[in-house]
């Protein structure tokens, strides 16, 4: 009966392990948008530049990337 409650609290353990990495890595992506949003909020905010500053930080995380230029 031991062994059962051990590898129990071992999935658990892992599960909840496994659930922090992700909202760690979520939260670093979210860190990424508030880099672009400052960047379009700033004067003479652009597009292309803000967009390869959020990609500079996500392109390490694995986080989503944006488009950089924009074809009229």
């Amino acid at each position: 009966m031991r062994s059962i409650r051990h590898k129990t609290l071992f999935a658990a353990a892992f599960v909840f392990a496994a659930g922090f990495a992700s909202t760690a890595s979520a939260g670093s992506c979210i860190e990424c948008m508030d880099i672009y949003n400052a960047c379009m909020t700033a004067t003479g905010g652009d597009y292309g530049v803000c967009a390869h500053q959020h990609n500079l930080c996500a392109a390490p995380q694995n986080c989503p990337l944006m488009p950089e230029i924009i074809i009229d």
